[in-house]
């Protein structure tokens, strides 16, 4: 390897290394605001820093040295106590922590890219010296801060010196822990390609493997014993293959959460509310995929929430309510779904207000009538906003309408939940993978069709007796002293069912019995289960793609393709129906 090529893959590993670094940064000067005091916030910020100056000006980012030997100098300061932590303190760090960022950002496209700083540095010797004033020198934003990149044969950097500047010594970076104990640190980096095609290999190979069984247990197909015990173990390693490769792509969901703590400082700062955010279940691991795409929608619900949901700090106390507004922010898994839940405590959502809002920017008809429920996904339409007046945080109308086009193009779900004057939930459900999915394959008339295997809670053929029909209401399905809706497949595709009513009468029908996980329970019937296995998520041609319920396709055992459902996408509508069938029967009840 010649020594540029040696050189630049240097830089290249110290730029990944650095980025992770200053996003563990950023948490810490966020921890350092609420405990101020806290001695290890502070050595850990301080060894941090140091890590990165001296790495890098080893490799050779004089500038980079420069400015964070600055940054190191200021946090000697504060850890020494010769300089107290304020709010203006903290604010100078974060911003130069996002200077750092776009710093790295530009040196990733440009290693030879020279950068400014003189106006930080200034505020990082003012705030050495105990000049800083932010009232006659504002402190940059995060959408101030600016990399240019001069020509080549143009660079120089500028200098600057910071009074009261010390070495540091050795001791003060050193760890408690002994050299002889640390843990050899047995990670690689591995580039996101590779892992796809190895999860397309699997996937092929899953494919390939459930040919082989189909073919195993066709009635002219000869295979020995041998042959079928070694398929057999070949079908748990094939298993136990995909769930090691998906686990690759598998990332906890912690470093997306703790970004959202500077949201919420930023956002309620620029509102004047004092907001407190609470994180749940930030080692939840999700998609790599997903969890790229998932920052956006999550930083419009809280601004959203700080915003809109929350009241300042007098209206929430003549109400009864703390000062200081709360937003909790959780994460765990149900029914095969990632969950991320965003709660708020504050006004919750006005029905009302929400649809004579919608009517006055024309998006509803005078004469809509329309549910509560629907009313709160008014939120989701295109220029849409309650806001009279349009601010740098929020009243164009774009933000929800992102939310809900970003969350849809994951295969995901998002649901609301309210109450006024107590506080709405936002609910996304995302797949775990969209890879790869336990499933059961069932037919309906001449079609198959497969469902994931988390949506279903069990199977069975019911008996004549367990089947209920009411005048004028759907089918129930009596299971264990509990009466569940039940939806015929092949109506909710709109299309005919090949099933006679001979057969229907003799109950040769099977009730999937579907579940999200928390109360709602209904049953879907088809013809038959034909098999459990696990099946490679295909994507849908432009013919179909977005179909109202569709998740994807899969390749069967047989050779031929099959469409995945989503029966809690398919049946949304007709439990949509029946609930206001329902309430239409109790408001009349009440009315007469």
């Amino acid at each position: 390897m010649s020594l540029d090529a040696f050189e630049s893959e240097i830089k290249t590993e110290f730029l990944i290394e650095a980025k992770d670094l200053l996003s563990s940064v950023e948490q810490c000067f966020l921890d350092l605001e609420k405990n101020p005091e806290c001695n290890k916030v502070l050595n850990n910020i301080f060894r941090l820093a140091h890590n990165l100056k001296g790495s890098s000006g080893a490799v050779g980012f004089a500038e980079l040295a420069d400015f964070t030997h600055k940054l190191e100098s200021l946090l000697l300061a504060l850890k020494e106590g010769r300089i107290a932590v304020t709010k203006d303190i903290v604010d100078l760090l974060l911003r130069s922590n996002d200077y750092l960022v776009a710093t790295i950002d530009c040196l990733q496209k440009d290693m030879t890219a020279t950068y400014f700083n003189a106006e930080l540095s200034d505020l990082l010797c003012n705030a050495m010296t105990g000049t800083l004033n932010t009232e006659s020198s504002s402190l940059p934003g995060p959408t101030d801060i600016e990399v240019r990149v001069l020509p080549t044969e143009s660079k120089a950097r500028e200098t600057f010196a910071v009074p009261g500047s010390v070495e540091i010594p050795l001791s003060l970076i050193e760890t408690s822990t002994p050299v002889q104990n640390k843990v050899k640190d047995e990670n690689i980096r591995v580039s996101l390609v590779r892992i796809e095609q190895l999860l397309n290999n699997v996937g092929e190979l899953s494919i390939l493997q459930a040919v082989m069984v189909q073919q195993s247990f066709e009635r002219d197909t000869v295979i020995s014993s041998l042959m079928r015990e070694t398929l057999s173990s070949m079908s748990k390693i094939v298993k136990d293959t995909q769930s090691l490769s998906m686990g690759l792509r598998m990332l906890p969901i912690k470093q997306t959460f703790q970004k959202m703590q500077r949201i919420v400082r930023d956002t309620s700062q620029t509102l004047g509310k004092d907001v407190e955010l609470q994180l749940v279940g930030e080692e939840t691991e999700i998609d790599k995929t997903v969890l790229e795409q998932l920052s956006d929608p999550l930083v419009h619900i809280i601004r959203n929430a700080v915003d809109h949901g929350l009241e300042d700090s007098g209206a929430r106390m003549n109400l009864g309510k703390p000062g200081t507004g709360c937003i909790r922010l959780s994460a765990f898994h149900r029914a095969g779904h990632v969950v991320i839940e965003v709660n708020d405590d504050g006004k919750g959502l006005d029905a009302a207000k929400l649809i004579q809002k919608a009517k006055d920017k024309g998006i509803l008809s005078s004469d809509a009538l329309i549910s509560n429920e629907q009313a709160y996904q008014l939120i989701f339409a295109p220029g849409f906003s309650t806001k009279e007046v349009v601010t740098d945080v929020s009243g164009r109308g774009v933000g929800m309408d992102v939310v809900k086009t970003n969350i849809k193009a994951l295969q995901g779900q998002i649901e609301i939940e309210t109450e006024l004057g107590k506080g709405t939930c936002f609910r996304i459900l995302l797949p775990l993978t969209l890879a790869i999915v336990d499933s059961v394959v069932v037919r309906s008339g001449s079609e198959r069709y497969v469902i994931p295997l988390a949506q279903i809670s069990e199977f069975f053929r019911p008996q004549p007796s367990e089947i209920n029909f009411i005048y004028g209401r759907p089918e129930l399905l009596t299971l264990r002293e509990e009466h569940l809706a039940i939806f015929h497949l092949p109506t909710l595709l709109g299309r005919d069912s090949a099933t006679s009513a001979a057969e229907k009468e003799a109950s040769l029908l099977t009730a999937l019995i579907v579940t999200d996980g928390r109360t709602t329970k209904y049953a879907v019937m088809v013809d038959q289960v034909l098999s459990q296995q696990q099946v490679v998520i295909k994507p849908l041609g432009n013919e179909v793609k977005g179909h109202c319920g569709l998740m994807g396709s899969a390749i069967l055992g047989d050779g031929k393709p099959a469409l995945i459902l989503d029966l809690f996408e398919i049946t949304k509508k007709a439990r949509g129906s029946d609930k206001q069938k329902k309430k239409t029967e109790i408001n009349k009840r009440e009315t007469a």
